[in-house]
């Protein structure tokens, strides 16, 4: 059997100091940081419902079948149901574990070594992380004062090596809401724009309707 000593060095070179990327801090880490009671935390910044899942829910999924067998990598239902609920046509959808997951996957699609992704400071932290991972570098575009995304300075940041602009709408963690007259203006660019409303319900403002009329949009 092969030695595991002196494994680093089929690692990519690139990645042997890279940093991993913390999803979550659970309520009890807070415990004695914060003055809050532990059983009183109800954190917002990972998305998370506090109150759990619907008991409809756990009945559906005791009750389920075929949790032993691989399901529909096509999500055909699931997409379809999402087409009810959306408006959007299935076949402008895509199912995953989470927005980190796709966000990941969108990102290995489009950047290589070298390439640019555009990213408006501050912002959600996973998208350094995805980038960096596929050796792709962050070109960071600061907001302004309010947190506004300055739109002009977007484009002045646009190079050869630009391959995606990242959004985040309601950005995550200042909360603010870019216009989508500054989405749309951003889609004129004609990069792969990929507007991330993982915080969508806090704020009821949605391109996903535009999906279908710009193909270089992708919204999660």
């Amino acid at each position: 059997m092969a030695s595991s000593e002196g494994i680093e060095r089929f690692i990519r070179p690139d990645l042997i100091a890279f940093g991993g990327y913390s999803a979550r801090k659970s309520p009890e880490t807070l415990e004695g940081k914060v003055e809050v009671p532990v059983e009183n935390i109800i954190k917002l910044d990972a998305n998370e419902n506090p109150y759990g899942c619907s008991p409809r829910v756990s009945q559906a999924l005791a009750a389920y079948p075929d949790l032993n067998i691989y399901p529909d990598d096509g999500q055909t239902r699931l997409r379809k149901l999402l087409e009810r609920c959306s408006g959007v046509d299935a076949k402008h959808i895509v199912a995953g574990s989470g927005s980190n997951q796709l966000i990941d996957l969108v990102l290995r699609l489009f950047i290589s070594k070298g390439d640019e992704v555009i990213n408006c400071v501050p912002t959600f932290g996973i998208y350094r992380f995805s980038t960096e991972l596929c050796g792709g570098t962050l070109v960071e575009v600061p907001r302004d004062e309010n947190f506004a995304v300055n739109v002009s300075a977007i484009k002045a940041a646009i190079s050869k090596k630009t391959k995606m602009i990242i959004l985040a709408n309601p950005n995550n963690p200042t909360g603010t809401i870019t216009p989508q007259q500054d989405i749309l203006e951003i889609v004129d660019t004609r990069l792969p724009v990929l507007v991330d409303e993982a915080y969508y319900e806090f704020s009821g403002q949605t391109v996903v309707p535009l999906v279908s009329q710009y193909r270089n949009l992708m919204v999660l």
